[in-house]
């Protein structure tokens, strides 16, 4: 370990408010570049400026875990970033996939699926999560990654054919338990 990181690593564990000033200069743009790769594509900048600021204040708050001997400072602080981004990432993606379920429901042009209520969307995601396997991945790559039925089959190694009969069922599946009236809720477009 460098002397700089020496002398702030001591300067943080008595929480030096300058220390961690000098922590964000030294390394800020190492940890925003870590964080801003992991959530490409799940998030808005600031969404990546709160998870680095995140990473600073847990190194801050968690500074005495830090040993020297295992290794610099800055790999430490970018472990911290890693795990936090990637926590981030999730939490990201299922909020993503909620939203992402609930315009499904709500995007028909009709009456019904106008008045459908968020309670409504939360049933489905936990019949979604409800269901075995290999249906449950069927529906989140089809309708929250949509991925073509093709790509699904061969990711799955099953036939289009069987994939196109599984959301069917899905479909019709939930097409009865909202009512056989309201055919719309239970068809997604393809």
């Amino acid at each position: 370990m460098g002397e700089n990181d020496q002398h702030l690593a001591a300067a943080l564990r008595l929480h030096s408010p300058s220390a961690l000033e000098d922590l964000m200069d030294s390394y800020g743009s190492a940890v925003y570049g870590l964080v801003a790769r992991i959530l490409a594509g799940t998030c808005q900048p600031e969404d990546v400026e709160e998870c680095v600021s995140d990473v600073f204040l847990k190194a801050w708050r968690r500074i005495d875990e830090y040993d020297a001997t295992k290794g610099s400072l800055r790999t430490w602080l970018l472990i911290l970033a890693k795990y936090a981004a990637l926590d981030a990432r999730r939490k990201l993606m299922k909020k993503q996939e909620t939203a992402s379920l609930e315009e499904h429901v709500m995007s028909e042009d009709s009456v019904e699926n106008q008045v459908l209520s968020k309670e409504t969307a939360a049933e489905i995601i936990n019949m979604v999560n409800e269901l075995p396997e290999p249906d449950r991945t069927i529906v989140y790559r089809r309708y929250f990654h949509y991925e073509s039925i093709e790509q699904i089959a061969k990711g799955l190694e099953l036939t289009a054919k069987a994939i196109e009969n599984r959301l069917y069922r899905l479909r019709k599946m939930l097409k009865s338990k909202f009512g056989g009236g309201r055919e719309e809720i239970a068809h997604v477009p393809e």
